[in-house]
């Protein structure tokens, strides 16, 4: 099936929240291929990680908006390579804090900038495919800035209520968030 016979099926019928950030002409990729490029870098990446079993960091972002106190909202992203919705966050590069990466991923991932302290969420262990990874995860209360997608890596930004969580929640998601609730105890693993 061609990508227009794909598009012209498809049963989605919400238009992303966010627009991507105009490209220039000369730099600019079709976004089938582009998401096509990231997904085999992802396919790339689980079997180097079968074969090299490297010790990876990782960080994410739990975004809180609380200025209803009555309704907290979470921010909430779709990547273009991968199914579900996510926290925001990416890996720490070397010479870099946690927190830093966490800001960095945050900047590059949505748009905002973290600018007060990061509360320190808890550190998770995933041991899959071979490849050891480590995440820690942070709670964001102030930004500045508006979310965005980028409309290449993260192709939809949006706050959630805290209560209404959307269909589709990646499984880590929706479990770093029960923890953050308190309806279930905070977890070593991913």
């Amino acid at each position: 099936m061609t990508d227009l016979a794909a598009s012209s099926t498809s049963t989605r019928t919400a238009a992303p929240t966010t627009k991507p950030s105009p490209v220039p002409a000369h730099h600019a990729m079709p976004r089938t291929m582009t998401a096509r490029l990231l997904r085999l870098a992802w396919t790339l990446r689980g079997a180097w990680h079968r074969i090299a079993r490297p010790l990876t960091m990782g960080v994410r972002a739990i975004i809180i908006d609380d200025s209803d106190p009555a309704a907290p909202c979470v921010l909430l992203i779709r990547h273009s390579y991968v199914d579900g919705w996510h926290l925001p966050g990416g890996g720490v590069g070397r010479g870099e804090t946690l927190v830093d990466a966490m800001r960095r991923e945050v900047r590059e991932e949505v748009g905002l900038i973290a600018d007060r302290p990061a509360q320190p969420f808890g550190i998770y262990a995933r041991f899959r495919n071979g490849a050891s990874d480590h995440v820690a995860v942070y709670v964001v209360r102030g930004w500045s800035g508006s979310p965005r997608a980028d409309g290449v890596e993260i192709v939809e930004t949006r706050f959630f209520p805290l209560d209404r969580l959307p269909a589709g929640l990646s499984p880590a998601t929706g479990r770093r968030l029960e923890e953050f609730l308190g309806h279930r105890p905070v977890a070593e693993r991913w």
